[in-house]
């Protein structure tokens, strides 16, 4: 994708007892690691890097309720083994990402996400794998127009519930378009000029978003960066990743 685009990148490594995840987009620099003893996560531990509000570093703590969740390939079942409310959407969703993964031989997958500008118009989100592409929407707003298989669907409504009845690969694959669909409306915003997250008037879908964090979360000034080129983004997450860079930037 040539446009102007938001842009997400997902590094999954997978080694034999423990998973590690990276993700960077316009907003967000987040890691996660998964332990595990071959049956069941023993440890769950989160990253917050780069992000939008002071509370974000809190919400890796919140991964501790993921503990003791069963290896399945089934992208949907932590949202039923905890609250994803109470959690940081992208951590969370990073970790969906990583446990979807475990049962994988070791070694590592590049999950690539972009959703065209401009936001009032028609939008294009692709997602690709290791530099294939696996899936593809045309949006019209908030509706998928195409594939003729989701055509009149809202981008919302392809949640956990929504897509549970599906393989999971293909439900992983939604729930990856879906969050970079949706986040990437961010971009028509100066989200740099809400002083905090109350001051968005959003509901509590997440751990920034919930009554009493919300009044404390203020904004990160400049946490927003722009990626003219997938290029750029991959190699920044390589580079962070592989230096091990936990500090914002």
């Amino acid at each position: 994708m040539k446009a102007p685009a938001f842009r997400r990148a997902i590094i999954v490594r997978i080694g034999a007892r423990r998973i590690d995840a990276e993700l960077e987009d316009d907003f967000h620099r987040f890691g996660v690691t998964l332990h595990h003893d071959g049956a069941a996560v023993t440890k769950a531990e989160g990253r917050a890097i780069r992000y939008p509000w002071t509370t974000c570093p809190e919400a890796p703590n919140a991964l501790a309720a993921l503990e003791g969740s069963p290896l399945v390939a089934d992208p949907t079942f932590l949202y039923r083994h905890t609250d994803p409310r109470a959690q940081c959407t992208h951590l969370f969703e990073l970790a969906v990402v990583a446990l979807s993964q475990a049962g994988r031989e070791p070694g590592e997958r590049l999950f690539e996400a972009a959703v065209s500008d401009p936001d009032s118009g028609p939008r294009r989100a692709e997602l690709s794998i290791d530099g294939a592409l696996v899936a593809a929407w045309d949006l019209m707003g908030d509706t998928i127009t195409a594939p003729a298989a989701l055509a009149g669907r809202a981008v919302s409504s392809l949640n956990s519930q929504g897509i549970s009845a599906l393989d999971p690969e293909t439900a992983l694959h939604m729930l990856i378009l879906r969050r970079v669909a949706l986040t990437a409306h961010g971009r028509r915003f100066d989200v740099d000029a809400y002083a905090t997250a109350a001051a968005m008037g959003r509901s509590p879908q997440c751990y920034s978003l919930q009554p009493g964090n919300a009044v404390r979360g203020e904004r990160v000034l400049g946490s927003h960066l722009d990626w003219p080129t997938r290029h750029t983004l991959i190699d920044s997450l390589r580079g962070s990743s592989a230096a091990g860079d936990d500090q914002a930037h």
